[in-house]
């Protein structure tokens, strides 16, 4: 029995140096990973009873919902103190069978892929719903965005509740998910983006209406200016308080009955608080809503979405019957550029360019931007899977994406870009380490460049036994105009194709560090 005893505990240590052996939280260190049934962990109140009535011409009320998460872990993880990750899908906040767009559920494909990779990367993710139900077929564009203003309202509170639910399984529940409650990164694909942004920087009720166009969020009705959403009748904006007032106006409006519950209080007394805000697409409700010493975000959009606007304009949500305008929001490109304005980004900035961040930029620091899309997709990460077909009524049915290859190409650059600011964000020490290099001089690594200046091509050359690993060529403002990866070579040559004559920088990712050097085309 001895002898077993060892021969399990050599084993067990073979897996454990094999895990730390490779890149926890950069690239895959595990093989399998365990997915949990689909798990309740708190509740509130929906409207969507009232709605699905309302359509059959009938009155309905609120009822209570299940607020659920689908857990991934890795298989054989030792550590008890783990990252996580909470994923927010897509939807447009109806009902996958009605909701206009090519995917809304915990399981689409897009979820699946990477919420998997993250788990195998060392994560803890949790894909989660959230309470959904608003009209977007009102004739009124202001009473559309009441009730879409509304819904994004809930999904802030529902997302606030599953912050507090994980940092009460640590308080109370034994850390049953073996997660770290100071290092939780909520990411938001689609309309899971709005939530991810509107709950890192809407922290007050207050602050909803604090905007540059003060009625922006208020509706004018007969009995005079109604704001958009009440705390004391929809709730706190964290749902942890009672609800206090009736509101005979905001029923009259959307003709739910009065006394009719649309929030309750989940896991009072925790923080809502999370450290890093991922958006896939969506957009904030209001640029104003960031302030300093806020957290960092990553964004990846298309600029030319016709539907989540990549700067600041407005927002068109698809239905069955087609895109319906709603309200002005900003996309990824107007966060990220006023997240650099107030330094929230700045911890990405001492990110190197090497294997572990192949897509460094000095400007928009946590921003990656997917140009020329097939066929004009917003979403070019998501496929349809044959085990979620749309109702055949769906219009939008056939401009759903169905080429795995083409998306899983798009979640490669996504993880890729995600993974080294993700370690600097959360302060993974693991992998922070391994991302970091110091700056090399050119006898470190035999440096020969010429000619320099050059009229056509440069020649680089370096010693035998420290090869250059990848490297990118800046122009003299900064900006990124070539990141060639997988180099591993001793001899590189940059031609100079169409560049004009001026100065360049040529940045050079080697195992040991980084060498960055100027170059001149005359």
């Amino acid at each position: 029995m001895r002898h077993f005893t060892l021969l399990v505990t050599f084993f067990i240590s073979l897996i454990i140096f094999k895990v730390d052996a490779q890149e926890r939280y950069l690239e895959p260190v595990f093989d399998e990973v365990a997915v949990s049934a689909i798990t309740p962990v708190a509740s509130n109140y929906t409207i969507m009873p009232w709605i699905f009535a309302a359509l059959q011409m009938q009155q309905g009320h609120t009822a209570k919902q299940p607020l659920v998460a689908q857990f991934y872990t890795p298989v054989g993880d030792t550590v008890t103190n783990r990252p996580l990750v909470i994923y927010l899908h897509t939807g447009n906040f109806m009902p996958y069978e009605i909701n206009g767009a090519c995917g809304g559920t915990m399981r689409d494909s897009s979820n699946v892929e990477i919420a998997t990779r993250l788990a195998k990367m060392g994560y803890v993710v949790a894909v989660v719903n959230y309470r959904q139900g608003w009209n977007p077929l009102h004739p009124q564009e202001l009473v559309r965005r009441f009730f879409l203003i509304n819904a994004a309202y809930r999904g802030v509170q529902d997302l606030s509740t599953y912050v507090r639910y994980f940092r009460y399984s640590v308080d109370k529940l034994g850390n049953v998910h073996g997660i770290d409650p100071d290092k939780i990164t909520v990411w938001g694909q689609g309309t899971g983006g709005y939530l991810s942004l509107a709950s890192a920087y809407l922290k007050s009720y207050p602050e909803i209406f604090a905007t540059e166009d003060p009625t922006k969020f208020i509706l004018p009705t007969q009995a005079g200016n109604l704001p958009m959403v009440i705390e004391k009748y929809n709730g706190n904006i964290t749902s942890t308080g009672d609800i206090t007032t009736v509101d005979a106006t905001y029923n009259a409006i959307t003709t739910l009955p009065v006394g009719d519950t649309l929030s309750k209080p989940n896991y009072p007394g925790y923080s809502s608080d999370f450290a890093l805000a991922v958006n896939m697409g969506g957009a904030l409700g209001d640029s104003s809503w960031m302030n300093k010493m806020e957290i960092p975000v990553i964004s990846f959009h298309v600029p030319s979405d016709k539907f989540a606007p990549c700067e600041t304009d407005v927002l068109n949500v698809p239905t069955l019957t087609g895109p319906q305008p709603v309200v002005e929001v900003s996309g990824s490109c107007d966060v990220q550029a006023r997240a650099d304005l107030l330094g929230l980004n700045d911890v990405f900035s001492s990110i190197p360019t090497n294997k572990w961040n192949p897509y460094s930029s000095t400007s928009n620091l946590g921003f990656y931007s997917f140009t020329g899309t097939p066929d004009e997709s917003s979403s070019p990460w998501e496929w349809m899977s044959a085990s979620t077909p749309k109702p055949t009524t769906d219009p939008n049915t056939t401009g759903c994406n169905t080429d795995k290859s083409s998306a899983l190409k798009y979640i490669d650059t996504i993880m890729a870009f995600y993974a080294p600011r993700a370690c600097f964000a959360l302060g993974l020490s693991s992998c922070v380490a391994k991302v970091s290099t110091k700056d090399l001089s050119d006898t470190n690594v035999n440096l020969v460049m010429a000619p320099n200046p050059a009229s056509t091509e440069i020649n680089l050359s370096v010693g035998d036994d420290t090869p250059i690993k990848s490297f990118s060529l800046y122009d003299i403002s900064g900006f990124m105009l070539k990141n060639v990866v997988d180099v591993n070579s001793s001899n590189v040559t940059i031609k100079r194709d169409n560049l004009d004559s001026g100065m360049y920088i040529v940045k050079m990712q080697f195992d040991k560090g980084v060498l960055s050097k100027r170059i001149v085309f005359k």
